[in-house]
């Protein structure tokens, strides 16, 4: 198996990776299990306050693993980074600065594992 690295962050909406990892049972991943599969993220949110669809999630299919969230600009600057079992991302960065509407480039890793996946989320205001 080949693993590709990203050596630039302006690479990174231009880059389509998928890479399909098999784990022993005493991780409880599968060998069908993958980023596409494992890591739960959802590609549209509108952080207005209406209690619809206010955030960005990732979660995992079992909901016991902990994720590495970062998000970056379309440009490749990082905005927002967490690592938690529930990652949420409400549209602002780190200092709490709103982001403009838009699409923003994501990664995520389950922590302690090769799982990965990365994509990208609309954030409309």
């Amino acid at each position: 198996m080949k693993i590709i690295r990203i050596t630039s962050l302006k690479a990174l909406p231009f880059i389509l990776l998928a890479v399909i990892f098999c784990w022993s049972c005493d991780n409880k991943i599968t060998q069908e299990d993958d980023g596409d599969e494992y890591i739960i993220v959802s590609n549209v949110f509108t952080p207005d306050g209406d209690e619809k669809n206010d955030y960005f999630e990732v979660t995992t299919k079992d909901k016991a693993k902990e994720v590495s969230l970062k998000i970056y600009t379309r440009a490749g600057v990082l905005v927002f980074s967490i690592e938690a079992l529930r990652c949420v991302w409400d549209g602002c960065t780190l200092s709490g600065q709103p982001m403009v509407a838009g699409i923003y480039h994501y990664t995520a890793e389950v922590v302690g594992t090769e799982i990965k996946k990365n994509g990208f989320v609309y954030l409309y205001r």
